[in-house]
C-alpha cells in the first residue's frame, strides 16, 4: 500500500515538472515571437538587428535589414531621454573611403569627427553613421532607405546630412534621388555626381566646403555645381537673398589648412567638423 502511494506521488511530481517545463518553453517562445514581430513590423518588413557593441555612447554595427533585402551597417546614437521628447532631429553622416564597411567596423567614427561634434552641439538628436559599401548609386539608395526607416519609426522634426570625400559623392546622388527627405546638407571635400532638377524643386539647403586646391578633387566641381544651381534658382524666381540662404559655397585657401598644421587640403576637409559656425548651420543651432 505504502509502495503504491509513493509511486503515485512520484508520478504526480513528474507530471507537475513536465507541465511546468512546457509552460516555461511556451512563454519563452511567445517572448521570442513577440520580439521578432516587433522587429519585423516596421517599414513594411524592414527591421533593425541590434548589437552589444558600444563606444562613446554610440551603438556600433547595427544592421538595418531593409524590405528590399539590403543589409545596411551603421552606428547610432539615441538620446537616453528619447521617450520624454516629443520629437527629435535626425542627423546622418556619410563616410569617406576610410570609413566604408569593408575597412572595418566602426572606423568611420574613428576617422571622422562629424558625429561626435553633432552630439556635443545637441545631445537630444538621433545620429546615424552608416558604413556604406562605396560612393555610388546603391549606397545612395541605402542612405535613403535608412533615413526613411527612422523618419517613419521616430517622431523626427528635421533631418540633416553630411558627406565627406566619397561620402560627398554619395550625398550628391542622394540629393538627386530624394532631396525632400533632408532639411540641410553639407558636402565636404568632394565633387558633385548628381543631377539638379529634384534638388532645385525641393526646399533643401546645401553647403559646399572645400580647399581651393583640394589634392583629390580640386574645387572646380563644387564651383560649377554652385553656379549651375544658382542659375536654376534664379530661373525659378528666387531672390538673391533666398538663394544665399539656400546655397553656400565655402572655398578655403591653403593658408587656412596650414594654420591648422595640415598641408594636404583634401585630408584637411575634416576640419569642417570642428568649424562651429558650419556645424551649427547644418544642425540649425542658433
Amino acid at each position: 500500500m505504502k509502495k503504491k502511494i509513493i509511486i503515485s506521488l512520484f508520478l504526480i511530481v513528474i507530471i507537475v515538472l513536465v507541465i511546468g517545463t512546457i509552460v516555461v518553453i511556451k512563454n519563452k517562445e511567445q517572448d521570442t515571437n513577440q520580439k521578432t514581430n516587433e522587429n519585423n513590423s516596421n517599414t513594411e518588413g524592414g527591421y533593425i538587428e541590434m548589437t552589444n557593441k558600444n563606444e562613446n555612447d554610440f551603438q556600433i554595427d547595427l544592421v538595418y535589414h531593409s524590405p528590399s533585402n539590403r543589409d545596411i551597417h551603421y552606428s547610432a546614437y539615441i538620446p537616453s531621454n528619447i521617450d520624454s521628447l516629443e520629437e527629435v532631429p535626425l542627423y546622418i553622416t556619410l563616410p569617406g573611403y576610410e570609413g566604408l564597411y569593408f575597412q572595418g567596423v566602426g572606423l568611420n567614427l574613428r576617422y571622422e569627427d562629424f558625429a561626435y561634434t553633432a552630439k556635443e552641439l545637441n545631445p537630444n538628436m538621433i545620429i546615424l553613421a552608416p558604413q556604406l559599401d562605396d560612393w555610388g548609386k546603391q549606397s545612395a539608395e541605402d542612405t535613403t532607405l535608412l533615413t526613411e526607416y527612422y523618419q517613419e519609426n521616430y517622431s523626427i522634426s528635421n533631418t540633416y546630412i553630411n558627406g565627406y570625400s566619397g561620402g560627398g559623392e554619395t550625398l550628391s546622388l542622394v540629393l538627386d534621388m530624394k532631396p525632400e527627405l533632408y532639411t540641410r546638407a553639407l558636402l565636404v571635400s568632394s565633387r558633385w555626381d548628381g543631377g539638379y532638377e529634384k534638388l532645385v524643386n525641393s526646399n533643401t539647403q546645401v553647403y559646399f566646403f572645400i580647399g581651393e586646391s583640394d589634392s583629390y578633387y580640386g574645387s572646380s566641381s563644387f564651383k560649377e555645381t554652385y553656379n549651375e544651381l544658382y542659375k536654376r534658382y534664379e530661373q525659378k524666381g528666387l531672390s538673391k537673398e533666398d538663394i544665399d540662404k539656400t546655397l553656400i559655397l565655402d572655398v578655403r585657401n591653403h593658408e587656412y589648412f596650414t594654420s591648422h598644421g595640415i598641408s594636404d587640403e583634401h585630408g584637411g576637409g575634416g576640419l569642417a567638423a570642428h568649424e562651429e559656425s558650419i556645424m551649427k548651420w547644418l544642425l540649425e543651432i542658433e
